[in-house]
Formats: structure tokens, sequence, C-alpha cells
């Protein structure tokens, strides 16, 4: 195609890409050419526009496919793509399907003109991620993703597909009689079929409607439904209904994108360009209305061809790709050496698996694990890299568990590089491994070196060197790796093959943990790392200080020492913090810690000493009561006194409102309700008061001037209160009680207190109800029929019950006579 050809085909990308904004119609009417001619713009104008739009100028195929994503009709682009054919040099087609080139020879001139600017579609291509000369296994695939997996408006659906608005069909009937309709289907689901009507469809699987429209066709076309038929009918999806999704996280092109409903998760992730280098392939969620409802591992599909991810997208679903877990490199004799993500709990065996297991030439008796130590795990900060060796075939078959951790590199070794010429360190050096044994490593001061020098922790009165004899028996001798390091020929060995060194840490001279335990009225109890000269004082702060409730008069020491008596296992120590007597029991105030911290600074701590800060048995904190409702001074009170009492703190808060309702009142401690009689506490009744204690909750309602009836009566709810009046008043007034009453009515006075009233048999109750009261009468669920036994029945069986009685007496009697 020569350059002004290739223009074309750029007018041709510009007019599909505006074509959302002209009638169909209208422009399927005129000629390309015509249309930019309309537009008065040069064919240079139209490839910049272009391209500023996203679109590769140079390949038609591209365009059309932009067309299709933006909703043009398959129909109209079939014509721009003919009209594109006969504008490339006047080529023509005929009903055949051949194009006529001729005439669209170009020369060597043109030829060399002609060279395409490729720079654009080199620039889409993702570069394939790599460390360290291998690449992150799983990204490549979105690097230049193939059309066919990116989503489509058109193409085949199975029969389950469900029809939505904006969906397109084409109904098609042949034979007797023939027709073809394209059928789009409106924001109401409706589709509209001359000759027929207007039909609903939304909601319907593709199956179920052909079979429907079959029989609603069949009343006018009667061939479609004869033995053998002499009409047919086929009914297909030609544009999908769009959905928008939101791509977010870590992906190389985040946002809002529109695809058909029949986009797959992966059709999705290639349209955007799948995950970063940083966004993780084994945990991609679809969340929909806040929920995660399913994630996604797509090493499933990149391992085994299995595709997880069965759950269909819809609009307003949110593709969400989290960073990425782990990075764990893998390199040597597998068949995919590269870097892959791995989840908690996966291991070396699982690696392997990944990287698609090993070459036939991979040494099993060995691999090594290149990792850098977590900062938490870290003893020295600049120490932050260890390599660990493994036997490969125990770790694979399960003997030796080897979990991998974020940033390990995996080294396995080929059979033919393997040889027994190498030597390990261990311990307290700083880069500890295995080494070959060559010409930079002879002796023990080579080999320190090599791994990098000790750690400051190093111990160097005396190392450990092992060796394996030729009959694979080992004999060990020690070092003092302070001569060897100045190179002391009898410290400083030659090293032979398989040699071990391991340089021990100084610790091992030392007690390691050293700690002191402080309990008590302190802010933050626990154990404290013991140093030495650590004295009482810089115990106490460690621990916050004394709380209010601290004893500060003196404090009680445990000690552990070896003493003269064999029943007595630890000596107990009091130190005074206050010298006077008079003194020792007074509150703890912030005025006196100085005081106490110089005075516990004379004391030093040995390890493993306890500590007890005992509770002050003088100090007591306030406790408060709560009143509300109708009180002058509703609040919160501080209890003065021990034995105070309701009565008393209804005085403190002013005596009850004019609306006040007393035998109303209410009691609630610790969630639970006490019943009390605050009008016979008012009245100075002292039998009726009660003892407030902390966190006592009080509420005086209003009067009610109500009583309240529920349950199994004619009419149940508020009746005006009525003083003096008793419980059958209040009955009558709500209609009495209504059939299947239980015997037994519940009487709740105002003040909680609850009450059995018996309404049925000789002794009738009928207190005196009080304002604000509750009358609950229960039903009671009737006896079926059967259950209820008749005059005669009830005298049969007394008669048989004395008659068995007199016949048993009589038996006894004549036994004894």
């Amino acid at each position: 195609m020569n350059y002004k050809i290739l223009l074309k085909g750029v007018a041709f990308g510009l007019l599909i890409c505006s074509s959302t904004l002209i009638p169909t119609e209208s422009f399927a009417q005129g000629s390309l050419q015509q249309e930019l001619d309309s537009r008065g713009l040069t064919l240079e104008q139209v490839q910049n526009l272009a391209r500023r739009a996203g679109v590769n100028p140079n390949d038609p195929q591209a365009l059309a496919r932009f067309a299709r994503q933006n909703g043009v009709p398959e129909a109209t682009i079939q014509e721009y793509l003919v009209q594109l054919r006969a504008l490339e040099g006047g080529a023509s087609t005929d009903s055949t399907g051949v194009v006529d080139l001729t005439g669209t020879s170009i020369t060597a001139s043109e030829l060399i003109e002609s060279t395409i600017d490729t720079s654009e579609a080199v620039s889409q291509i993702r570069p394939i991620p790599t460390k360290n000369g291998l690449e992150y296994f799983g990204y490549r695939l979105f690097g230049d993703a193939p059309d066919p997996f990116k989503p489509s408006a058109i193409g085949p659906v199975d029969a389950g597909y469900v029809i939505g608005p904006e969906d397109q069909l084409r109904l098609s009937v042949w034979g007797a009689t023939e027709f073809q309709y394209d059928l789009d289907v409106d924001a109401e689901g409706r589709i509209f079929i001359p000759t027929i009507g207007q039909l609903t469809v939304a909601g319907q699987s593709l199956a179920d409607l052909r079979k429907s429209l079959k029989l609603r066709l069949s009343k006018s076309y009667s061939g479609l439904v004869k033995d053998p038929p002499t009409v047919y009918m086929d009914l297909a999806v030609t544009r999908f209904k769009p959905i928008e999704v939101f791509v977010l996280g870590e992906v190389v092109n985040p946002g809002g994108y529109t695809f058909s409903s029949s986009s797959s998760l992966f059709n999705i992730l290639y349209a955007v360009g799948g995950p970063t280098i940083n966004g993780s392939l084994r945990d991609i969620k679809i969340i929909r209305e806040g929920k995660v409802i399913a994630s996604v591992d797509m090493y499933e599909l990149l391992l085994k061809g299995m595709d997880s991810s069965n759950t269909p997208i819809i609009s307003n679903d949110r593709i969400f790709i989290a960073p990425r877990v782990s990075e764990v490199s893998i390199n040597g004799p597998v068949m995919r050496p590269a870097i892959y993500e791995l989840k908690k709990g996966e291991n070396i065996a699982d690696l392997v698996e990944f990287a698609g297991g090993l070459r036939p030439e991979a040494y099993g008796d060995r691999f090594q694990v290149n990792r850098i130590t977590p900062i938490e795990k870290r003893v020295d900060p600049s120490l932050a890299r260890e390599v660990l060796d493994f036997n490969l075939n125990d770790a694979l078959s399960g003997t030796i568990d080897v979990e991998l951790t974020d940033g390990d590199q995996v080294s396995l070794f080929n059979i033919s590089s393997i040889s027994d010429q190498y030597v390990r360190i261990t311990g307290a050096v700083n880069q500890p491994g295995t080494y070959g044994l060559d010409q930079s490593i002879s002796n023990v001061k080579d080999l320190i070196m090599k791994a990098d020098s000790l750690r400051d922790d190093a111990l160097t009165g005396i190392a450990l060197i092992t060796r394996t004899r030729d009959d694979s028996t080992k004999i060990s001798f020690s070092i003092n790796l302070a001569l060897a390091l100045e190179n002391d020929p009898s410290e400083n060995l030659a090293l032979e093959r398989r040699d071990e060194l391991e340089v021990f840490s100084n610790k091992v001279s030392e007690i390691e943990n050293k700690r002191v335990t402080i309990t008590g009225a302190v802010r933050n109890t626990g154990e404290f790392e013991f140093a030495e000269g650590m004295t009482l004082e810089s115990l106490l702060l460690k621990a916050g200080g004394f709380t209010e409730r601290a004893f500060t008069g003196e404090v009680e020491i445990t000690r552990t020492e070896e003493l003269n008596s064999v029943t007595v296992k630890t000596l107990k120590i009091t130190f005074p913090l206050i010298e006077d007597a008079n003194e020792k029991y007074r509150f703890y105030s912030v005025d006196d810690f100085w005081t106490l911290m110089d005075k516990a600074g004379e004391f030093s701590l040995k390890e493993n000493d306890r500590v007890y800060i005992r509770n002050n048995p003088e100090f007591e904190p306030q406790t408060v009561v709560t009143i509300n409702g109708e009180v002058n001074f509703p609040g919160t009170y501080t209890v003065l006194r021990e034995n105070e009492t309701l009565a008393d703190i209804i005085v403190r808060a002013g005596g009850l409102t004019v609306e006040g309702y007393a035998k109303g009142a209410r009691l609630r401690r610790k969630g639970e309700n006490v019943v009390i009689e605050l009008d016979e506490i008012l009245k100075g009744n002292k039998d009726a008061d009660v003892q407030i204690q902390d966190g006592d909750e009080v509420f005086v309602p209003e009067v009610p001037n109500a009583v309240l009836i529920t349950g199994n009566v004619a009419l149940d709810g508020y009746i005006k209160y009525e003083p003096g009046a008793k419980f059958s008043y209040y009955l009558g007034r709500a209609g009495g009680l209504q059939p299947d009453s239980y015997k037994y009515v519940l009487l709740t006075q105002a003040n909680g207190s609850t009450y059995r009233v018996k309404r049925k048999g000789l002794f009738k109750h009928n207190p005196v109800v009080d304002d604000g009261a509750t009358i609950n009468v229960i039903y009671e669920e009737p006896k079926p029929d059967s259950e209820k036994a008749t005059f005669k029945e009830i005298l049969g069986e007394t008669t048989a019950l004395l008659t068995s009685t007199l016949t048993i007496i009589l038996l006894v009697d004549r036994l004894n006579p």
C-alpha cells in the first residue's frame, strides 16, 4: 500500500471514530472521500487527529475493531471497508469477492517515499519486565495481547446468554416465507417485529427466547410447527449490550471502561494492558456492591490451563489488582527459570512446580537460598543477607519443609557443575554459606574474608572445623580464631574439600534474656530487660510510674539467691520509700513522684528480681450515682460517705419536681432492675430505703395518669387512671377477659414489681392498681377436643380406680389372715 492509500486508511479511521456523531443513514449514503472533503480536512490533519485519539492510522482492521467497541453497527463497518478498498487505487469488487488491483502497482521511487513510521506501533508493545536477567513470570501475557483475546462487541454466544437492553438481535426466517430483521432491544427490554408487534425479551436466555418466539411466529407462519416444517427460523445475537467496569489498583491503565457483556475477566485484563510489574497475578478481586465476590489466581490459567474465573462480569463491578505479595526467583536447571509470586505457606516444592519441574541434569543433593533477612529479625541492621543450603531431594519429598519468603533467590545446580571442591562457613560471619575451594580460598583466614569478615558478636577465642573423610566419617577440631586471623600458621589451617567452619557468637558465654519483673499498682506491669547497675528507680520509670491506688510506703522485692537454709528458696526484701511511719499510708500524689524516685534509686536490682507494688488498703476510688428524670437537679453525684442511701441522693438532687411520680421510680444496678418504693422512702420509711452503690442509675418519670392493659382482652391500650380503682374496673373498661384466658393475670405496678392476680375460680383477687401500671391478660392455647373428658368418662375412670383399689385390699386381707 503506498503513502496515499495509507492516508485513506487514516481518513477511514477518523470517520469511524466520529461516526457516533453522524447519523448512520446519511453517512452510509455518501463516500469516505466526499465526507472528508465536506469537512475541509487534509490527509495529514486526519492522521494527526487519529493519533491524538489513540488510534493507529496504519491499520484499517484496528480501526474497525475500535469502531465495534464504540457501538458502530457491523453492517456500517463492512460498508466502510468496501469503500476503503474501492478508494485504494480505484479497486473494485464484484459479487465473487475478487478485488481488482489494476493500477495499484508502484515504482521504486514511490517505494522509497512510502517508508512507514512504526515507532508508534512499537511503543504500544510493553517491554517484558526482568530483574537480574530473569523474567517476571506471567506478565509477558499482557505485553502484546492478540486481538482474539480482547473483548469484542460481536461474536457467537451460547444458548444460556441472557438478553438485555442494548443487545442487537437478528431474526432470520426462510423456507416457504423468507425475511430477516435486525432487532434492537430498547431500554425497556423490548423488541418490535413488523407484523408481529412488540415483545418483552429482557431477562430471557437465548434458548428460551428462541422457543417462545417460534411459538409466537407460528400463529402467523404455521409452517414453523408442521411435521416436516416448511418454514425455518433462527435467532442470533449480533451485538452485545455494553457494561461499565472499573479496573483499579496495580494495573497499567486504571479507570472506567465499557465492554460487551460477553467479556470475561481475562478479556478485560487484556484490554486494559494487564497488571503492572507491582501487581499481583494471584489475588485479582472482583468486587460487587462493596463485597469481594471472587478472588482469581491467574497461575491456575497460566500453569494448568484452567479458567477459575467463572464469575460473570456485570455493570459497575470493580476489578481490583492488589500489590504483589512476594517475589521469589529460581535459577538453574528448571524448565522455566523466572521470578514467581508465592502465597503464604507455599514452599520450594511449589516453586519448582511453577517453574515447570526439574531438568534431567539437576543436582538433587543441594540447593541454595540467598535470603534478605526481614527487618524485624536483623540483629545488626547492616547484616541484611544470609545464604542457606538445603538438600533438594529432601525438600521436594517433604522430609524437610523449606518455606520461602519475599525476596528469596533460589539457586539450583547442575550435576556437571557440582563437585566436592567446596567449603562451608556458618555462624557469626556476615555472609555465611558455601564457597568453592579454589585459589582464592585455601585456609581459614581466606574463608573468613570471603564471608565478609566476622560479625561484631563473634567469639574469637575458639572456632570449630568439621572435616569429612573419604569414607564419609567426620572429625571435628577447634582452632583459635584470633590467631588464625593474625596468620599464625598453627591456627590458620589449610582447608580441605567439604570442610565446615563454624564461628560462634560470644553470647554462648553469657546468660541471655536477663529479666526483672514488676507487678501491682504501676501503669505497665510485666518483664523488663535487666542491665548491670539497674536500680528500682529505673525499673519504676520503665513501668510508667505508680497508679493512684499505689501503696508507696514500702516496696516488696523477692530474690533468688544461694541461701543457707534448705527450706527457704527465695529471699524477701522490704524496701521503704517513705521513712516516716505516720506517712506510709498517705495516698499517692504526683507531687511525691521525684522524692519517691530518689529513694528508689538507692536500691540496686539483680537479675530475676520480682518487684511488687501493693495497693493502698486505705484508698477507695470515688463512687458515683446518676439520677435523671423529674428531679430538680438531675445529673451525676459522688457518694460522700459510707452507707449513703437513695433518700440522701434525692435530697441532694433537690427533691422531685411537681411532675415527678415517686411510685414509678426505677433503680438500675449493673444492668438489672431493682424494685424500689420511692413514695415510701419520701415518707420517711427507713425500712423501704436502699443503700446506693457505685454506678447506680435512678430514673423518676412523670405522672403517667394512665394504665396499660394488653393481651387477651376485647380492647387493649391505655385507660385513664382513676385513683383507688381496682383491678376489675380496668378489666371491665377493656371489655373483660376473652375466652381461653389463663386463670392468672399479670399486674406490673409502676415501680416494676409484678404480681399474679387470680381471676377464675372461687377466690378471685382484686387489688388496687397504681397509676402507670400494666395489666397483661395471658392467652392460653385451648386443648384439642380429643383431650376434653366428658363427665361420663371421668365417672367411669373413677369407678374403675375404686374397684381395682378394693380388689387389692381384699387380696391383702386373704393372704394375711
